[in-house]
């Protein structure tokens, strides 16, 4: 069978397409202005090619090209460090206030939230995104495109941090606001939601500046915005767990703007880098009960390249199809670097 999928690094030509699908997801990080994502592709490039020390000013975009027409479906991305001195990580953190009234012989355990903040953040991942048309289709792109990016950095673990997180999108209110950022963000910034994500992506004084130090308890919401917290938009559940295969948890984090949840855990813990493995390729023919479903992936002439395959393993070697071995532009005798797929 042909290979229908190409995974592979992004680059300034891929531009008309990723701001598609970029739109599609209203993303904030996947930038949706044409000369931002621009400029997002080309810091792409150069990070991929190793020629950003700093990993504050590191991203790597990945995306999914339909090799029968040459059509971008999807994209994913890692932001090599969220939080800095000049741009610190902000979230808020969940705890529980216990209250024991002896005379009255009555115990209350009142949730609340802080604002925290990390001038030396993790590693991000971000940006995922596939086209509505291949939701659902049998090669499962979504995976692909999320799995990937923990293939990279097993194989390049010095160019990121000890931990790795990700924000996943909160339920959105029918004008596309969200209701935590109604009754809490909104009211001490005097923003929109829409205004304060912008702003955020240039400058984060304003979060420290008007965001009170105080606790925030969460019985003083209206019990919507409470049941908000932490939730996950239904879009985003099958992203969450695929992080969670990968071995990331809830955090007990929230974003500070739309409660959404943070999910994250110790690279070197995570499921897929611990059983990244390297293997020399042979061209075959790998069916039959001992051929497992592999992402594969090779640092070469091209680029950064992946794609799902079912491959069996003998020894150090790797049986894998002729037809992927092509569209990956790797020969017989080279390695590739693989993951087992859940």
């Amino acid at each position: 069978m042909q290979p229908s999928f190409l995974i592979r690094q992004a680059s300034p030509r891929d531009h008309r397409q990723i701001l598609h699908l970029a739109r599609e997801l209203d993303s904030i990080n996947l930038p949706t202005d044409s000369s931002e994502l621009a400029d997002a592709l080309d810091r792409s490039a150069k990070s991929f090619a190793g020629s950003i020390r700093r990993h504050a000013n590191t991203i790597y975009i990945f995306c999914a090209e339909d090799l029968a027409n040459k059509r971008i479906v999807a994209a994913s991305m890692i932001i090599g460090k969220h939080g800095t001195p000049d741009s610190p990580h902000y979230y808020f953190e969940m705890d529980t206030d216990e209250r024991y009234s002896q005379s009255l012989q009555r115990m209350f355990r009142h949730p609340f939230l802080r604002l925290r903040y990390s001038m030396d953040g993790p590693s991000e991942l971000g940006g995922l995104i596939v086209d509505p048309a291949l939701r659902g289709h049998p090669a499962r792109i979504g995976k692909q495109i999320s799995w990937v990016r923990f293939l990279y950095i097993a194989r390049h673990r010095t160019r990121f941090e000890r931990e790795l997180i990700a924000e996943m999108l909160a339920p959105a209110t029918p004008n596309h606001g969200n209701r935590f950022w109604d009754y809490y963000g909104g009211l001490v910034t005097g923003l929109s939601y829409r205004d304060a994500d912008v702003l955020s992506t240039q400058d984060k004084e304003f979060i420290r500046a008007l965001f009170p130090d105080s606790p925030l308890y969460t019985f003083l919401l209206p019990e919507d915005v409470v049941q908000s917290i932490g939730q996950v938009a239904e879009s985003s559940r099958g992203a969450v767990h695929l992080l969670e295969r990968a071995g990331m948890k809830f955090l007990r984090q929230i974003d500070p703007f739309d409660a959404g949840p943070y999910y994250g855990g110790l690279i070197d813990d995570l499921v897929p880098v611990k059983a990244f493995r390297t293997f020399k390729v042979v061209a075959g023919q790998p069916d039959g009960a001992t051929a497992r479903p592999y992402l594969v992936a090779q640092n070469g002439a091209k680029g950064y390249r992946a794609m799902q395959t079912n491959a069996i393993v003998e020894d150090r070697h790797m049986i894998v199809s002729s037809e992927v071995l092509k569209a990956l532009s790797v020969h017989e005798d080279e390695h590739l670097d693989t993951v087992l797929l859940p």
